[in-house]
């Protein structure tokens, strides 16, 4: 028995080693393709095409802060309810309602209004 299992796992081990020793080549990931697909930013060359683009920034922020005023934006405060606030007993139509324990409202549920999103002072020179 013992020389069948070593005829047995001879072979094994010599392809399990073979199996590790091979070079392991990595295939190409998401990080790679990033990579190459990597745009370059275009930075300007002259006074002008800097102050052409500080133009389109600010006109493109003036349009959003404008956009933004002119949108009304609304968020639900849910209602304040305690519970656990005993009742007294009373009696209601002629029927007894023992004291019992019940969930209250304190204050109802509304709608508040956001504060608006800041955007920097527009026009102004900041260098």
């Amino acid at each position: 028995m013992s020389k069948l299992l070593k005829t047995l796992l001879l072979p094994c081990l010599a392809i399990t080693c073979v199996g590790c020793s091979s070079k392991y080549e990595p295939r190409e990931t998401i990080i790679d393709e990033r990579a190459a697909n990597r745009v370059e930013l275009y930075e300007p060359a002259t006074e002008l095409e800097r102050q052409a683009y500080q133009k389109g920034v600010q006109d493109v922020l003036t349009d959003l802060k404008g956009k933004m005023s002119a949108r009304n934006r609304f968020t639900w405060e849910s209602p304040i309810v305690e519970c656990g606030v005993v009742i007294p007993a009373r009696v209601m139509n002629g029927t007894l309602i023992p004291s019992h324990e019940e969930c209250v409202q304190i204050a109802p549920g509304r709608w508040t209004e956001e504060a608006p999103t800041f955007l920097p002072v527009l026009g102004a020179e900041h260098e």
